[in-house]
């Protein structure tokens, strides 16, 4: 079977998403290409997990400047934990990012 599109995006990342998902409503046949999982550098590996991270970061410096001003105690990171919390947020991206392009396709 031979199909022609009038668009490949290559990459399903936000943009890749966001320009099929525009295309796709405007009528035009969308295909995606890439490689899984779905969800592009910025919400697996980039932009969202480092929000994740540094937020803890972040708080414990806030701890640090504030100690002898109110705050006592000592604050530290539990990697595992901080990383648990990041993959709560990374790990159904791609499932979510499939479904998602699932429901553009049945759009058309």
């Amino acid at each position: 079977m031979t199909e022609t599109l009038a668009l490949i995006v290559i990459g399903a990342g936000m943009a890749g998403i966001n320009a099929a998902k525009k295309c796709s409503q405007a009528g035009w046949s969308v295909a995606i290409v890439d490689e899984l999982p779905y969800g592009g550098t910025c919400a697996l590996r980039g932009c969202d997990p480092k929000k994740m991270l540094r937020a803890g970061a972040e708080a414990v410096e806030a701890v640090r400047r504030l100690e002898g001003k109110g705050i006592a105690g000592e604050t530290r990171i539990y990697w595992p934990s901080l990383m648990k919390h990041k993959e709560s947020f990374t790990e159904p991206v791609p499932e979510s990012m499939e479904s998602g392009l699932m429901s553009i396709g049945r759009q058309s």
